[in-house]
């Protein structure tokens, strides 16, 4: 490919890390009605950036909560002192946002068992969205399993004409980054 074009059928880490930040835009139905966009793809893309904004938004509010704890006294503070913090602000944003991100995650786990993936592509993503739902912590084997055959697959030619036969590049690196998104 020459150097001035750009391969739109790679997705970057930062678009992936972008994603993440406003997913989901719509909601869960909505995809159905996209145009020109693969549903399939687009619900999986869908969880995974969605699961990796409640990762860093938990990540986020354990960090804050850390940190008045150790040097706010957190727990002697009335309700009123600790959202007069910037810390009790973040903390309080980041908890009314979870409830509804967690039920949209919720309703989508239940959705994408029934997605049917039609391409090798759409296999990976729906493999790597199954990796986000599995916690290495809490099941190691099985989650190494998953992430290993979304490498596996990313990896694959086609025999004929050598292209990679997984076009979206986000799909093996959200099994390659942490739980929280970072590589």
């Amino acid at each position: 490919m020459p150097k001035n074009k750009v391969d739109r059928s790679q997705v970057s880490r930062r678009a992936v890390i972008g994603a993440a930040a406003t997913a989901p835009a719509l909601p869960v139905g909505a995809v159905d009605f996209l145009p020109g966009g693969d549903p399939a793809l687009v619900r999986f893309g869908t969880f995974v950036a969605l699961d990796l904004r409640i990762c860093r938004l938990v990540n986020r509010w354990a960090d804050l909560e850390s940190d008045v704890f150790q040097n706010h006294n957190w727990l002697n503070l009335t309700e009123e002192q600790q959202l007069a913090l910037p810390q009790g602000q973040e903390m309080a944003r980041i908890d009314a946002m979870l409830p509804d991100l967690f039920r949209q995650r919720h309703e989508l786990t239940e959705a994408l068992p029934k997605v049917a993936a039609a391409n090798p592509t759409e296999i990976a993503a729906k493999v790597a969205a199954a990796a986000r739902l599995v916690d290495p912590e809490d099941n190691e084997p099985a989650h190494l399993l998953l992430t290993g055959a979304v490498r596996d697959l990313a990896a694959m030619r086609c025999p004929d004409c050598n292209r990679p036969l997984v076009l979206e590049g986000w799909i093996e690196w959200s099994v390659r980054a942490g739980r929280d998104g970072s590589a």
